[in-house]
């Protein structure tokens, strides 16, 4: 297979027929449709994992066995989706309006980190410093970042505003924390930073055909390398994935898919590249080589990697879970939930921000949701896309109860690339794999790639009623 993988253009005509015919059959949570969009593993306890919803957070802490809530309003935001991080140990931190959202170890409280206050675009943790996290914030053109060592009690800027820079995402090498890349607009064209002083000074570089139109997000920095970095695109239209091997200064495009990447992750080793969207499929390439391979016909909107497998996310409809689980790397997920079996809040105190405010917001939420009755939906997998040989043991998302773990391990995925971003103002997706930051309202991304995930839905509903 060459190296370069072109998906073509989705037939338009297509596209607007979907549009007119379809309308997504979920019920509404928040104003909006329940959907999910990062899922993010702690680093000392691969079990536990929290996932970014539209109706709030929801946290496991038995690899996906069962899912608790946390309400949005516990957890310091409210109809936004925040950049989410998880630091060893179980705190999580969120990147809102008013600064960082920072909880206690159990997930209980939530408070606003001190030395902060400015709208946060992005945050990720320093892999090499437990207690270490970054985070990148906007006000008009400029751009600040900060960083914590205490483990998110409080931040400090770091160097002086990058002006003229609006930010979307920010991430730090493995391997050297003082070498921190951030991405996002330099005027109306793309621009990739690069610091290798902890942020104090960055040197801009030219990302290949970027512009207003083609947002760029940090997708993941290679754990053994912190010159190569994968940045993806916000983009209508084809877009490509972009690989750096020399930390900026050059790149190299091996996947391009017919609507924007959503999900993205590295294995823990490095060695292993997943990408995905719901319409295109998902990938799979050598990290060595670059030359990817279609495993699936359809692919989760966000991925991550943990000791309990690599897990990503779904929807309800088309899949049959929100949450799936792969043994395959990718070829196959299991539900591991669907929005029927989410359980109630996370029990707390009644002191704690999670234990006064979301018992009570837990029966609207929960009759939304349907989460009255434990009742997963059964899907079949399409694998029309791989022919023959994909039939029987390669498919897409889907099946019965998650299965065993995956083989490649590790912590969380390095890397942002796991939801769909949406608009210019509201920035990327988290420190798993997909983040889309919620400094601002919500909306539900671009046309074409509604389009394309509706023209899959009846693509599916065809064959259903076909019996096939």
């Amino acid at each position: 297979m060459n190296a370069r993988y072109v998906i073509g253009r989705a037939s338009a005509g297509l596209a607007v027929l979907a549009l007119g015919l379809f309308a997504p059959a979920v019920a509404r949570a928040n104003g909006t449709f329940p959907a999910v969009s990062q899922l993010v593993a702690d680093p000392g306890d691969p079990e536990h994992l929290v996932l970014r919803t539209t109706f709030g957070l929801l946290v496991t802490r038995d690899g996906g066995a069962n899912w608790d809530w946390l309400c949005e309003a516990g957890a310091g935001y409210k109809d936004v989706e925040p950049p989410l991080a998880v630091l060893p140990g179980g705190v999580i931190l969120l990147g809102v309006p008013g600064g960082v959202s920072r909880s206690d170890a159990a997930g209980c409280n939530f408070e606003l980190a001190e030395g902060i206050d400015a709208n946060v675009y992005d945050l990720a943790r320093v892999p090499s410093e437990p207690d270490s996290a970054v985070a990148i914030s906007g006000a008009g053109t400029d751009a600040q970042l900060w960083r914590t060592t205490d483990g998110g009690k409080t931040f400090a800027a770091v160097g002086d505003a990058n002006a003229g820079f609006i930010p979307a995402t920010v991430d730090v090498a493995a391997t050297d924390a003082n070498v921190i890349y951030a991405s996002g607009l330099a005027g109306t064209t793309g621009a990739f930073l690069r610091s290798t002083d902890g942020g104090k000074t960055f040197a801009s570089f030219a990302l290949p055909s970027t512009m207003s139109g083609r947002r760029p997000f940090i997708a993941a920095v290679d754990p053994r390398n912190a010159d190569t970095v994968y940045v993806r695109f916000d983009v209508q239209g084809t877009s490509p994935l972009a690989v750096t091997h020399d930390g900026g200064k050059s790149f190299v495009t091996p996947l391009t898919t017919t609507v924007s990447l959503a999900g993205f992750a590295l294995s823990p080793d490095g060695k292993t590249v997943i990408a995905s969207n719901a319409y295109d499929g998902t990938f799979r390439a050598d990290a060595d080589t670059l030359v990817f391979e279609k495993v699936a016909c359809s692919g989760p909107t966000c991925l991550s990697f943990s000791e309990a497998g690599l897990f990503g996310c779904g929807d309800q409809s088309l899949d049959g879970f929100i949450v799936g689980r792969s043994d395959d790397l990718g070829a196959t997920f299991q539900r591991s939930v669907d929005l029927t079996c989410v359980r109630g809040p996370v029990t707390c105190d009644s002191g704690t921000s999670i234990g006064s405010l979301c018992p009570a917001a837990w029966p609207y939420v929960q009759s939304q949701l349907g989460a009255t009755e434990c009742s997963p939906p059964e899907v079949q997998p399409n694998t029309d896309c791989l022919g023959d040989a994909g039939a029987g043991a390669v498919g897409t998302t889907g099946g019965a109860a998650a299965g065993g773990k995956s083989g490649t391990g590790g912590g969380s995925s390095g890397g942002k690339g796991g939801s769909a971003p949406s608009n210019p103002s509201t920035g990327p997706s988290g420190n798993c794999s997909c983040r889309v930051p919620g400094t601002a309202p919500r909306d539900n991304g671009w046309a074409v790639t509604l389009a394309a995930v509706l023209v899959t839905r009846l693509r599916r509903r065809q064959r259903a009623r076909r019996g096939v």
